[in-house]
């Protein structure tokens, strides 16, 4: 028989990177940088043991790439962007999905999620089910940009730019109608999962997604009691993952940039559509790429956390073991006449 650690070990083996940490938390070297012998922190009065993974990305804020990529992702789009169906006073057609601003007004944090089912055994599913929703959204948003950028591009005189940019136009289009069709899927799986009322808005989920390098501390947590292969497997794997990770957000600020000069360059008559159009392409399967190793990363996560934490673990705790420091966010009052404000900066990772 193995004895199970206490939960508040196992909760407190999870502190991220955030401003403003007490003293005692002074952000120590990336586990990449450190020795593979080093030592662990030495634990607390209280017992508990805290590690905190610095950043690697810009100096001044502490976060890394990918976590500025992803936080401009999940920022909600403004009322009227990306081409609603009533925009420009057009009547919308009865089958014209709703509109941008009806999809931030139901804010779920990921607490209140686990909380409403009921149900702790339930938590994985509902944890990815959620990380599922959040990556629909960053997909979403980044379709819808993708469209609004083709649509400003001027094809020149040329009958064949025309045609070139019209292939391209359509195509986003139906990037875009199908991230909404994929966002609308796993919200409505989100929904079921958590038992939301049927006549509520379906959610939008605040909390973002870990982006950071992730502690395990598996020879700790399981020196005790055995481990499935699965579990060896994702902590095997999350160092990769994350580099995975952070690799994909390079890729994209460089395809930015790509895109960026490909369109000036047009513009000066200096490159041919297709070089933007290329850039373009290039740019939106970055992006899409970065989004699927994000989802990939925190779904492995959470199955990692449900492994550590018993059904006795709190809630908010379970959430802290995923991604530190969840956002206090609670919903707006029913019939709101419009969408609620984007919540505070999400900790950093």
């Amino acid at each position: 028989m193995h004895t199970r650690l206490p939960a508040t070990l196992a909760v407190a083996a999870f502190v991220w990177t955030a401003t403003g940490l007490p003293a005692e938390d002074v952000p120590t070297p990336p586990t990449a940088a450190r020795s593979p012998a080093s030592p662990p922190r030495e634990p607390r009065a209280d017992g508990t043991v805290s590690v905190v993974v610095a950043g690697t990305g810009d100096p001044a804020t502490g976060a890394s790439v990918a976590t500025e990529l992803v936080s401009r992702a999940l920022e909600p789009l403004e009322a009227g962007f990306g081409g609603d169906a009533a925009a420009g006073g057009r009547p919308a057609p009865p089958t014209a999905p709703p509109p941008v601003s009806a999809m931030y007004a139901r804010p779920l944090p990921l607490v209140e999620a686990l909380e409403r089912s009921g149900e702790r055994s339930r938590r994985l599913w509902i944890s990815q089910a959620y990380w599922k929703v959040s990556a629909g959204f960053a997909v979403f948003r980044w379709a819808t940009e993708a469209l609004e950028r083709l649509e400003l591009i001027a094809p020149g005189g040329d009958p064949h730019d025309r045609a070139v940019l019209d292939v391209a136009v359509a195509a986003g289009r139906a990037d875009l109608a199908e991230a909404r069709a994929d966002l609308v899927a796993a919200q409505q799986e989100l929904v079921d999962l958590v038992r939301l009322p049927p006549g509520d808005p379906l959610p939008w989920p605040v909390d973002r997604p870990l982006t950071g390098p992730y502690q395990t501390h598996f020879e700790t947590l399981f020196a005790t009691r055995p481990a499935t292969g699965r579990i060896r497997a994702i902590v095997r794997m999350l160092p990769a993952k994350h580099e995975a990770l952070e690799s994909r957000a390079a890729a994209v600020a460089a395809a930015q940039k790509a895109m960026q000069m490909a369109e000036a360059d047009h513009a000066k008559g200096q490159r041919p559509i297709e070089a933007v159009t290329a850039a373009h392409a290039a740019l939106v399967g970055q992006q899409r790429e970065l989004i699927a190793a994000l989802k990939a990363y925190n779904l492995d996560i959470a199955e990692y956390a449900m492994s550590v934490a018993d059904l006795s673990v709190p809630d908010d705790r379970f959430v802290s073991m995923l991604i530190g420091t969840p956002i206090q966010w609670r919903p707006q009052p029913a019939g709101a006449a419009s969408p609620p404000a984007p919540p505070p900066a999400a900790p950093s990772n």
